[in-house]
């Protein structure tokens, strides 16, 4: 058996990643995925939206690595004024980061449903953005989303450490509600 490149180490741990993303809100109902069980954790379905969010805004910046430069589906096919964000603070780079549990909470989510075909569609989007990723482009020189000088490869590593963190808190609130949590076994 051939020993995988690191790109398709990556490209592999994403695809399974996003799956248990979805997984892990497929057993919901939409109050059990809106409830915030407490003042201090968000519910599963803004996990979702704020994961389908920096799925979007990584794939629009490794476009410019992989392909052309290509838009957020957010701006692009009108999600944010579909959605009614209009004027809505979103945090940093539009995607939830630092936004606090107040403003995070008053968020005009839309159904579950929508939540989850925006994320379908923009993790689908940065798996075929992270699938062209070869040996010469996966260690890139790359300014990352913090403004980091790095490489493609480690911002990656990076990007994935951060959706494990928001899957763990969508076994957990899922778990909280009573359901089977760990989609992870």
């Amino acid at each position: 058996m051939p020993i995988p490149t690191p790109s398709e180490i990556i490209s592999s741990r994403l695809e399974r990643l996003d799956g248990q993303m979805l997984q892990a809100i497929d057993n919901l109902s939409e109050d059990e995925a809106s409830s915030w069980l407490t003042e201090t954790a968000p519910s599963c379905k803004w996990h979702l939206w704020h994961m389908a969010r920096w799925a979007d805004y990584v794939q629009s910046l490794l476009s410019d690595v992989v392909d052309e430069h290509a838009p957020e589906l957010w701006e692009f096919t009108g999600i944010a004024d579909e959605w009614g964000f209009e004027g809505v603070d979103l945090g940093m780079w539009g995607a939830g980061s630092g936004l606090g549990n107040e403003t995070g909470k008053s968020l005009p989510l839309p159904t579950l449903a929508r939540v989850r075909s925006y994320a379908v569609e923009a993790f689908e989007l940065l798996e075929a953005r992270v699938a062209k990723l070869d040996d010469q482009n996966f260690n890139a020189a790359f300014t990352d989303w913090h403004d980091n000088d790095t490489n493609v490869g480690d911002a990656m590593v990076g990007y994935i450490a951060h959706a494990n963190r928001h899957l763990g808190m969508l076994e957990a609130i899922t778990g909280a509600l009573g359901k089977e949590g760990s989609v992870t076994v």
